[in-house]
């Protein structure tokens, strides 16, 4: 009877989880292009823009599987691409510092803006299509009347280069981020700025922080801003990065959460039309990849391989489209964009309701879950370890809900190949052959159980509850030397039991590789 309540608390707390999306190749485009500087699709899902280094624009029609127009549209590297909400028109500027207007369908040149005169990174359209504001190399916003291409302001307030700008949705506020770390929410109507908020988002005490980009929610709720953090080491022997996503609200101007742990500079991210996900590339060395962060819970919830450098994404508005363009790993003087159908994600019309995001008062989204303790797997790749997994200990929890997390962190492990678990049915009858209770082992314990199982690790734990922070804590016991080889702990807060399956799923790539 335990053991069938236990295995109905598993799938409650596993159907808690939030169903997932999928990727699905659908299209692989290589452009004779050193690098792809640029992309957008269109709000209605049907065409991809790609910029290039050379001041190119590819568009493919996504739906027919074909390009439909090269254009030769600027001098230099092509930095923001922008569809109108029609999709009638395309919009373009770069470095060159130039902005130009082409007919989406005869690819005629419609117009040609020069007064920025300086790199442009960012463009942005009021939700009528009547102002565009461009951002970049200087200090100042840019907007101009559209399309008849008027210079209607120079918005001055930052005091270094601007790297993002966005109209709100009803259009009466055009929100700025620049390098100088400040964000200006801007009144169109006066063109004067109606607030100011410094960023201060850091995770270590005393270091420094440095924009490197930003995107902003589809509902114009909250805005995503990439910090690279630096501090120096303790004996001043080099310095420690850390490259992290911080959520910042429209309306307050307030930190609303961050997410750590990226493993890469965060130069381009985008965040889903649905609010949900953030996706950035997290590449290593050795792997080059896309990773979805679940906005909510700051956790990983799937990783998708690409075959080389990442230089550009992009995501549609109705949620079912994800292009994103990487080096040729051969030729350097190509690039590839793959193009993948998105299934089970929201788009932007389907969830929208014209409310805004505030900031609660104990701040973060929802429940906020972080790795307390180093990420390195504390069993790497190489010959397969036999690891037993004990039931967990709990306090302020009920003793199933400590079972359930035991059993949902031995199916994660199990997927791994780097060890081989050992099944509970022979942990079980050693248990009662020595006498053990299921929980509360010592070290010594869990080795002389490692011994009768044939063990080279024991994995002990505990679930704890302490106000609405969850905690879950293992340690690995060296079955031969009876010692604590590692221990590994995530803790969530403003928690529900709900969220253990997500702590879950975070520390299982902390203890095996």
């Amino acid at each position: 009877m335990r053991r069938h309540l236990v295995m109905l608390c598993l799938m409650i707390l596993t159907g808690t989880v939030r169903a997932q999306f999928n990727l699905y190749l659908e299209q692989q485009l290589p452009l004779r292009t050193r690098q792809v500087t640029a992309m957008q699709i269109s709000k209605d899902g049907r065409f991809l823009a790609c910029g290039t280094e050379e001041g190119g624009i590819i568009i493919r029609d996504i739906g027919a599987g074909r390009t439909i127009r090269t254009l030769d549209a600027h001098r230099s590297a092509v930095r923001s691409l922008l569809f109108d909400k029609g999709s009638q028109r395309l919009l373009a500027a770069g470095d060159d510092g130039r902005v130009t207007v082409w007919d989406l369908y005869s690819g005629a040149g419609e117009l040609e803006i020069r007064d920025f005169g300086s790199r442009i990174r960012e463009i942005a359209l009021s939700p009528d299509d009547r102002m565009l504001a461009a951002a970049g190399d200087r200090k100042e916003v840019y907007v101009w009347e559209f399309p008849a291409g008027r210079l209607k302001a120079t918005l001055k307030g930052h005091k270094k280069a601007v790297i993002a700008a966005a109209f709100s949705s009803d259009g009466d506020q055009l929100f700025s981020i620049g390098e100088d770390r400040q964000m200006i929410v801007w009144d169109v109507n006066t063109l004067e700025p109606v607030r100011k908020n410094s960023i201060e988002a850091r995770t270590i005490s005393g270091s420094g922080i440095d924009i490197k980009s930003a995107d902003f929610s589809a509902d114009r709720s909250f805005a995503g801003i990439g910090i690279e953090e630096h501090i120096l080491a303790k004996g001043g022997r080099g310095m420690i990065f850390k490259y992290n996503l911080t959520f910042i609200g429209w309306n307050t101007g307030a930190e609303i959460e961050t997410l750590q742990g990226n493993r890469k500079n965060i130069d381009f991210f985008l965040i889903s039309p649905d609010r949900k996900y953030a996706v950035t590339d997290n590449s290593t060395l050795q792997n080059n990849r896309i990773s979805f962060w679940n906005i909510e819970n700051g956790v990983i919830e799937q990783n998708y391989p690409v075959s080389g450098a990442l230089t550009a994404l992009a995501i549609a508005e109705n949620g079912r489209w994800l292009a994103g363009a990487y080096h040729d790993a051969v030729d350097n003087r190509l690039c590839h964009v793959d193009i993948w159908q998105i299934s089970g994600m929201q788009g932007y019309e389907r969830f929208a309701t014209g409310q805004k995001l505030d900031v609660k008062e104990n701040r973060g989204f929802g429940a906020s879950i972080k790795i307390t303790t180093p990420t390195e797997p504390l069993i790497g790749q190489g010959a397969r370890r036999r690891l037993a997994v004990m039931s967990f200990d709990s306090r302020g929890l009920e003793d199933d809900v400590a079972l359930t997390t035991s059993y949902l962190l031995e199916s994660k492990l199990g997927n791994s190949s780097a060890v081989e678990l050992i099944e509970r049915n022979q942990i079980d009858k050693v248990l009662e052959e020595l006498k053990y209770q299921q929980t509360g082992l010592t070290t010594s314990d869990a080795a002389a159980v490692g011994q009768q199982l044939n063990a080279e690790y024991i994995l002990i734990g505990s679930i704890n509850k302490l106000g609405n922070l969850l905690i879950i804590t293992v340690k690995l016991v060296n079955v031969e030397t009876s010692q604590i080889e590692g221990t590994r702990e995530v803790q969530c807060a403003n928690a529900t039991i709900e969220t253990i399956s997500d702590m879950v799923a975070a520390l299982a790539p902390t203890i095996v590789k």
